[in-house]
């Protein structure tokens, strides 16, 4: 019965190393995984501090864009102004005012 009772120990302890080893690679495999979650975590936090600068730069865009537009806007409103003046002062030159 002691042969029996040492040969089972035996078998218990290889599949204790056997069962340590597996621990240790899946230790390994959950702090692989952490740190991945860890950094995607940080990129997912730079992502929208992109996102908001870039949609205050667009808003900046924008108002670029249609500066100029306003000012073509504002400089043809002038000229219509200036022309319809001429006319009227023509018109009233010639009626004798």
């Amino acid at each position: 019965m002691d042969l029996e009772h040492e040969r089972r120990l035996t078998q218990v302890e290889q599949r204790c190393k056997a069962n340590t080893h597996r621990l240790e690679k899946l230790e390994e495999s959950t702090e692989a995984i952490n740190r991945l979650a860890t950094s995607m975590e940080v990129m997912v936090s730079k992502q929208e501090q992109v996102a908001e600068t870039v949609e205050k730069l667009d808003g900046k865009v924008t108002a670029l864009e249609e500066k100029p537009r306003k000012r073509v806007d504002g400089l043809v409103d002038k000229i219509i102004w200036a022309v319809c003046g001429a006319v009227i002062t023509f018109l009233l030159a010639r009626l004798g005012l």
